[in-house]
């Protein structure tokens, strides 16, 4: 985590901080609708590099996972997960931001634009997202929509009725204080 940071670090210009991200107030999950036994998986660990301005925008922002590190609750679920999603051959991901946008009308939420590299893929993904700022604590939300399909993963199907919906939604808090 500290060479991803340290690189997120490094370019920054004149009146940009790192982020330290509060891992105990942020969480990242992974919601998962199916026909039966939808889930929720959660994102034990994760690196995040972000950085802000003055004026309090976010204006870096770098999250990465080994994919070993979604867990589930059941075991079970998470090995046939790990045989779906290849694993052992795609470990990593990542998302590197390429700009939040302000929202159009004042109370809404920003949009995320970004890359995820995941599978051995990398598209371009969009979200909605939210930041508040107090002081120098800052409260990240969002909820991106990925389809596995865009990133090579076949749909689930099961005994010919079942199936998993190839959409999941990442919902993530990130809390952090910014440096000075």
């Amino acid at each position: 985590m500290v060479g991803v940071l340290a690189a997120l670090v490094a370019p920054l210009v004149a009146g940009e901080r790192p982020l330290a991200v509060d891992f105990g107030q942020s969480r990242i999950e992974v919601v998962v609708k199916a026909t039966v036994d939808s889930f929720t998986g959660k994102l034990a660990q994760y690196e995040a590099a972000i950085a802000v301005d003055d004026a309090g925008q976010v204006v870096a922002a770098r999250l990465a996972f080994h994919f070993r590190d979604v867990l589930t609750g059941k075991d079970g679920r998470d090995q046939a997960m790990h045989r779906w999603q290849e694993t052992e051959k795609f470990p990593d991901a990542v998302f590197q931001l390429a700009a939040l946008t302000p929202p159009a009308v004042p109370g809404d939420a920003a949009t995320a634009v970004g890359r995820l590299t995941l599978h051995g893929v990398t598209r371009e993904i969009r979200f909605p997202a939210s930041v508040i700022r107090d002081g120098d604590v800052y409260a990240i939300d969002g909820d991106a929509a990925v389809d596995g399909r865009d990133f090579g993963l076949p749909i689930i199907r099961m005994l010919g009725l079942l199936k998993v919906d190839p959409v999941v939604h990442v919902r993530f808090h990130l809390q952090g204080r910014a440096g000075r």
